[in-house]
């Protein structure tokens, strides 16, 4: 028996294949990470009322998180093709941790913004975008379901820990809330980091599903499409990629969609209260608002790999538009409970076709580098959305045009998804 059959055989008869172990490590690390994204609503009033800055200088902290997760994807993609994703999760970890504690001492714009948004930004920058491609190359069967479980339990995590942060920051401070933040980070993200591989190839393995690819015909490198998504996609190097007409509409239309997603996902808790909702149901929508996040990433990632990732997109884009035009007229506790379900599920449901899709257009070969050029594109969206909104809102009282300008985003975005192909090597 050939080398490779000895390492098919030995996972057929494997009791737990170790691509789930790998699935909950990268978990329990997006799970701890990815609270400072959801959750940074919850501390705009209260940094804005101790330290009188304007809205538009808070969410600043966001927009320059998100510009430097973009820039630091690229090397965190080339990065995990090389040297696999155990050093860059640690290291993720440690710089996410410290910038959070950093920012606990800010009595200044420049200290605050190096705390949250140039640490934290560089350090989940190693976090996530290996963790998709190494999930990507672990999963060919259940590809979807994998991601949905990482995505989710973002979610899930500020889900619980929105009410305890609010509470905290009511009883001692939004600093103190920092910086327990910033240790949990420390203390679970390392640890969580030492169970990762880089790909089954290392242990012996083959990704799962691999041999029914083989069985059913399909070939490594040639594009099929099957109910509205691609089966196997041509391996494409990063500059062949970029000269494809796919990657650039693709971008786009990602970009687009954060916008509004972010848009509404941070100024949501501002615009609400505004309008006389308490900060503690405010809280609490948050919260809910990630718990439907989780079950729409759970829920669509499993979806997607029955309807495929473009059909999934669909249902996702147009709920998303829907709930952004409905967000203007929110005024009551329960309005907002109402828009944080739909809302959730919707923004949620689109994170895990992502990286789908890159691997369904251009192969696994290259993607963390394909994913973190696309990246370094996409963070545009999240960056500029709530600094948007602030700066509208600032300008005109209200958040009302910010919305509708996020939901007509989104609109375009769906546009954009449908108008995509997937490219042949001989295109550019």
């Amino acid at each position: 028996m050939n080398q490779t059959g000895i390492h098919e055989e030995r996972q057929d008869k494997a009791t737990l294949f170790y691509g789930w172990i790998i699935v909950v490590a990268v978990t329990i690390i997006y799970t701890i990470s990815e609270i400072p994204v959801f959750a940074f609503g919850i501390f705009v009033k209260p940094i804005q009322n101790e330290l009188g800055w304007t809205r538009e200088v808070i969410t600043r902290a966001f927009g320059l998180y998100m510009i430097l997760l973009g820039i630091f994807s690229i090397l965190g993609g080339i990065l995990v093709d090389r040297i696999g994703p155990k050093i860059l999760n640690c290291l993720g970890g440690i710089l996410i941790g410290l910038g959070f504690i950093i920012g606990s001492r800010a009595h200044s714009v420049v200290m605050f913004y190096l705390g949250y948004g140039i640490l934290g930004g560089i350090g989940f920058a190693f976090i996530f975008v290996p963790n998709q491609t190494t999930l990507a190359r672990w999963f060919i069967e259940k590809k979807g379901l994998a991601l949905g479980i990482m995505f989710a339990g973002g979610g899930i995590g500020t889900l619980i820990a929105t009410p305890l942060m609010q509470a905290g920051i009511e009883r001692y401070g939004w600093r103190t809330v920092f910086v327990i933040l910033g240790i949990l980070i420390l203390c679970v993200s390392v640890p969580a980091a030492l169970f990762l591989k880089k790909d089954p190839e290392e242990m012996g393995l083959s990704p799962l599903g691999k041999g029914d690819m083989k069985s059913s015909g399909a070939t490594e490198g040639k594009g099929a499409v099957k109910s509205g998504q691609m089966i196997q996609a041509q391996n494409f190097t990063l500059p062949e990629a970029l000269k494809t007409v796919s990657f650039w509409i693709y971008n786009l239309a990602i970009t687009l969609m954060f916008l509004g997603f972010f848009m509404a996902q941070v100024n949501m808790v501002p615009h609400v209260t505004d309008k006389g909702v308490a900060a503690a149901a405010a809280a609490l929508a948050l919260g809910i608002a990630s718990a439907f996040n989780a079950l729409g990433r759970l829920l669509m990632g499993a979806v997607s790999d029955k309807i495929g990732t473009k059909n999934s997109f669909y249902i996702c884009l147009s709920v998303g538009a829907i709930m952004l035009f409905y967000l203007i007229s929110v005024h009551t506790p329960w309005m907002m409970y109402l828009f944080v379900v739909f809302f959730g599920v919707a923004y949620g449901g689109s994170v895990p076709q992502m990286p789908r899709m890159v691997s369904e257009l251009f192969g696994v070969k290259a993607m963390g580098a394909i994913m973190g050029v696309s990246m370094l594109i996409t963070t545009l969206g999240p960056a500029l959305g709530p600094v948007l909104g602030g700066a509208i809102y600032d300008r005109t009282g209200s958040y009302s045009p910010a919305f509708l300008t996020g939901g007509g985003a989104i609109l375009v975005a769906l546009i954009l998804i449908y108008l995509l192909r997937a490219p042949k090597k001989s295109e550019g």
